[in-house]
């Protein structure tokens, strides 16, 4: 028995050897491969041009952030600006601004459907469901939009402005 037990504890003095070994040879590749890595190191810090231009924007966002537009008057009313009788009469120009009916202009699709509205000298960006100048957006299709006014659906298709327009306010009609 006693063979048996000094063959065991042989064996595992022996693998314990060869574990010892082993773990040395990997220790040591690791090293070797560490060692050739620190040698191509790549400077990691901080790049004082690329610092400066993002203080420098987040600056200019602070500033504008900071900023509140307030405009009482649509930005896209030309009539203040162009005084010309026969710009006035073009059926492309501003006059269409004038009509007191919603007309249509387009309709943007995206993750949340908008139309771009017509009336009263103004262009009303809605979504189904708003409400401008009492009427209220029921739904927008991709061929047209529902507005209800009163009680009463008014359909709307996308149109440019009446050819008409210029022609009756050349002639002082101004019952639209």
């Amino acid at each position: 028995m006693r063979t048996y037990t000094q063959l065991f504890w042989n064996l595992l003095l022996f693998l314990f050897v060869v574990c010892l070994v082993w773990f040395a040879w990997e220790a040591y590749s690791l090293h070797t491969h560490v060692s050739a890595l620190e040698k191509h190191r790549i400077q990691v810090g901080e790049d004082k041009d690329l610092r400066r231009t993002v203080d420098q924007l987040e600056t200019s966002l602070m500033e504008r952030s900071q900023i509140v537009f307030s405009n009482n008057i649509d930005p896209l009313e030309l009539s203040r600006v162009i005084i010309s009788k026969n710009i006035m009469l073009d059926q492309t120009s501003f006059m269409a601004a004038l009509e007191t009916k919603p007309r249509l202009s387009c309709i943007i699709d995206g993750p949340t459907r908008r139309a771009i509205i017509r009336l009263k000298n103004k262009n009303h960006v809605v979504a189904a469901g708003d409400r401008f100048e009492g009427f209220e957006v029921v739904s927008i299709e991709s061929d047209g939009v529902t507005l209800r006014r009163q009680g009463r659906n008014i359909p709307l298709t996308v149109q440019a402005a009446s050819k008409d327009l210029a022609r009756r306010l050349s002639e002082m009609e101004y019952d639209f």
